[in-house]
Formats: C-alpha cells, sequence, structure tokens
C-alpha cells in the first residue's frame, strides 16, 4: 500500500472533518462494497462513472471503514473502476464503527441529492466548454 503525498485534497478532506487524513493506494480486490448502501447505479450511471475516469482518472479517493474494508463513500465508483479492469485505487480510511459507517454512507449520498443547480450558470459553463 503506498501513501499518497498530501495534496489539495488530502488538506481538505482533513480541514473539513478535522482530522488528518492520508490517501493511500490499495489494491481494488481488498475493498468490497457496503452491504447497507441503499444506492443503485444503473448502467447509465455507471457509463457515466467509467467515461469520468476514463477522462479524468481518480479525482478523489474512495472513503473505507479501516476496521473491514468496507466502502462507505464510491462504490458506483468501485464498480466502474472493477469493470474498467483497475486493480488499484485512492482510499482514504476512516475509524467509524459499523453504525456510523453506515451513517456516513447515507449522509454522503443524501447531500448530493439535496444541492441544485445554477442553470443559467451552468448553461453558461456548458457552452463555454463547447466553444474551447
Amino acid at each position: 500500500m503506498d501513501v499518497v503525498q498530501p495534496g489539495a485534497l488530502a488538506d481538505a478532506l482533513s480541514k473539513a472533518t478535522g482530522r488528518a487524513l492520508t490517501i493511500q493506494r490499495v489494491a481494488i480486490d481488498t475493498l468490497h462494497q457496503d452491504p447497507a448502501n441503499a444506492r443503485t447505479h444503473g448502467e447509465k450511471n455507471l457509463d457515466a462513472i467509467k467515461g469520468s475516469l476514463a477522462r479524468f482518472g481518480q479525482a478523489e479517493p474512495l472513503v473505507v471503514q479501516a476496521a473491514t474494508r468496507r466502502v462507505i463513500g464510491g462504490n458506483g465508483r468501485l464498480v466502474a473502476m472493477k469493470s474498467l479492469g483497475w486493480t488499484e485505487c485512492d482510499v482514504v480510511e476512516l475509524d467509524l464503527t459499523s453504525v456510523d459507517a453506515t451513517a456516513l454512507g447515507i449522509a454522503l449520498n443524501r447531500t448530493a441529492e439535496l444541492a441544485e443547480w445554477d442553470d443559467q450558470a451552468l448553461g453558461e459553463i456548458l457552452s463555454s466548454l463547447r466553444t474551447t
């Protein structure tokens, strides 16, 4: 397991959680999906995740419960990485109880759903991307 040098993402995660977080490179086959994950990833979603991974690589680490190696944030990315044939990925391990790991998994998924788009700003951004 390799430790990735701290950077802006690790700094942001540490600041947000109040804990020093380390991004580590691990073998994908040492991780497993969260059996308590109520979020599903259909084919369209997985295709989008695979497209993003193919274009940009892994831009953020998976969040993993340290004691069990259960992925509590990034289950869809884990499935997509495996289907792309990846053998390693970056993770942040958190020392959480099973109850807290399940609660965090729900929070990570639900808070993203509660965000809203500024349609005008999004339109302008997409328009500028088309002209570049």
